[in-house]
């Protein structure tokens, strides 16, 4: 077995991408696995290259010189094969090294070759998993190979996203998981949630939930400058465990509708570790946090579970989730804000869609149940408290709103534009009480001179503006002057625009950003100029459609609609620029 040992180690310093399929030794050793254990167990393997040394030998000796015929004791051998599938389980999970995924760890040439040396090692160790696995269970899984050791292994070697994965690694972990899933997993996910995973998060108690995982009614507060929770020693998942968090995430995704039961059973021992990633100071924890929680929320939504109600949790979640939506320039930097909020939103909304959105309204009532008419509130809450803050905020900055510095963070500002588009939709006719509120800043953002400097920004506050001419249809003509007068300005400095890029072109000039090319500026606009003038069209039906109000539309709505063709013909006489917009697209 020494002698294997050494022609191991020489194998992995002389080419540890290319090693060989069979050692010289290895069909002249014959034992059993307890001799195996025997020897593995007497090197301290947490060293890389007696770990791979290891690995390699055993790989080498179950392939070449295992013969169960030598074993003299049954119980023996079993407890040497229990041994082993722990013991090659453990080398498989990552180092230490690759914790740089959390904070500002820079990555140094030696670190790089210690997680080149860590993909080794996972990868002879999978192989040693698959291979013991077909010598003692007869290639069908079995006990050992659904341990939860030896599934955690799997789990988290299958996603290439993985800063540990390697291609083989990944295809060995997925092979033997497509075999041993056909016999069902979820015994084995339940003892990693409890015994692996939720220890690793909870070594820092979150005072807002019971240990059953329910919502506590009557919770201690932290001390108001408690300094423990910036202390990383209470959070292995971030820097010993790392492999928590994945194996965390390829866990949420097995559950689809029809496992809902698996997930209510589930649900208490997930709860602790996607709050405590949302309430992680590191912005990649916090997306991961919001990542899962959106994925447990498709299962809910779809089998109309209870589970939140039962658990009393929403509150608690919104309470987690409501401070990353304060993640803005300039505390934060505009990226880490855009990876934030891009999941914060979405998954904020599906929390309220999933517990509110239960009732239908009655035939022949027009009033909103009591659940969806909590669940507007909360958009709206959002609308007013958090969008229109935000982008006031990231937008203007203390800058002059027509200036070239309006715009500091222009693709956060993007962002906002659309999300609140998207509340607008959601809200629907309940958007009527908010017009005054959007409006403005929408009208601000069209008749910014520097707006078409960034053109998706000019887009998303054409779609809001849309957005709301749709969903708030009976207010439109009492605001319909300053709808039109941003609507009009855009499409003057678009026009504008236009001509420039025309010269630019006839003159073959070129600007040093290729988003600057005269030919890419002409498509953007000719995209802009197209959405100004479907909203125009939309503008122009809510106006000659007033909507009835108490059974007869209100006077003024009539008015605004005979006066509309001759206020537009108004408009042209100040600027014929405006014709194209507002008289040939009239219906």
């Amino acid at each position: 077995m020494e002698q294997l040992r050494k022609e191991a180690g020489s194998a992995i310093e002389n080419g540890r991408d290319d090693l060989p399929d069979r050692l010289p030794s290895s069909m002249s050793v014959k034992g059993d696995l307890s001799q195996l254990w025997e020897h593995v167990s007497k090197y301290d393997n947490s060293n890389y290259r007696n770990a791979c040394d290891s690995l390699l030998t055993a790989l080498n000796f179950l392939e070449w010189g295992f013969d169960p015929q030598l074993s003299n004791n049954e119980a023996d051998e079993i407890q040497a094969t229990t041994h082993l599938f722990k013991w090659a389980s453990k080398l498989a999970l990552p180092s230490t090294e690759f914790a740089v995924l959390y904070g500002e760890k820079i990555e140094t040439t030696e670190m790089k070759q210690l997680q080149r040396d860590s993909r080794l090692k996972q990868k002879l160790a999978l192989e040693f998993i698959v291979l013991l696995t077909a010598k003692t269970d007869g290639g069908r899984p079995g006990r050992h190979s659904h341990s939860q050791d030896v599934i955690l292994a799997m789990v988290i070697s299958t996603s290439m996203t993985n800063p540990w994965a390697s291609e083989d690694a990944a295809e060995v972990a997925s092979m033997q998981l497509g075999v041993t899933g056909q016999y069902g997993l979820w015994n084995t996910i339940e003892d990693i949630l409890r015994d692996k995973l939720k220890p690793l998060f909870t070594k820092q108690r979150n005072p807002n939930i019971t240990s059953e995982g329910r919502k506590d009614l009557h919770p201690v507060p932290l001390p108001r400058f408690d300094g423990s929770v910036l202390d990383d020693s209470t959070k292995p998942w971030k820097n010993t465990d790392i492999y928590a968090t994945p194996a965390l995430s390829w866990i949420v995704s097995q559950y689809k509708t029809e496992d809902i039961g698996h997930l209510e059973k589930h649900f208490p021992l997930l709860v602790p570790a996607i709050l405590s990633l949302i309430d992680d100071s590191d912005p990649i924890a916090k997306v991961q946090g919001c990542t899962l929680l959106g994925s447990l929320l498709i299962p809910i939504r779809n089998s109309n579970s209870d589970i939140l109600a039962r658990t009393n949790l929403v509150s608690v979640f919104e309470d987690a989730i409501t401070p990353c939506l304060l993640s803005i320039p300039t505390i934060t930097p505009e990226q880490d804000s855009l990876c934030i909020l891009r999941v914060a939103y979405p998954v904020l909304i599906s929390l309220f869609k999933a517990d509110y959105l239960t009732d239908s309204p009655r035939a022949g009532h027009s009033e909103l149940p009591n659940s969806e008419r909590k669940y507007k509130n909360k958009l709206a809450k959002i609308l007013r408290s958090n969008l229109i803050s935000s982008f006031n905020h990231v937008s203007y900055s203390g800058a002059a709103v027509d200036s070239a510095a309006s715009f500091p963070h222009k693709e956060l500002s993007t962002f906002l534009l659309a999300q609140i588009s998207i509340t607008i939709r959601e809200l629907g006719l309940e958007t009527t009480k908010y017009v005054q509120d959007v409006l403005p800043l929408l009208r601000a953002t069209l008749s910014n001179p520097f707006g078409l400097a960034h053109p998706p920004l000019i887009s998303a506050a054409i779609l809001a503006t849309r957005s709301l001419v749709l969903m708030a249809p009976s207010r439109v003509w009492r605001w319909r002057g300053e709808i039109f007068d941003g609507l009009c300005t855009c499409w003057l400095h678009a026009q504008d625009e236009t001509k420039e890029t025309e010269k630019e072109r006839r003159q073959d000039g070129r600007g040093e950003d290729d988003a600057k090319h005269p030919e890419d500026r002409a498509r953007h606009l000719a995209k802009i100029t197209r959405e100004l003038e479907v909203v125009v069209i939309v503008l122009k039906h809510a106006l000659q459609n007033p909507v009835a109000v108490g059974g007869t539309p209100d006077a003024d709505q009539v008015l605004a609609k005979e006066e509309m063709a001759e206020e537009l013909k108004k408009l042209v006489e100040a600027d014929s620029e405006l014709e194209g917009l507002l008289l040939e697209t009239l219906a």
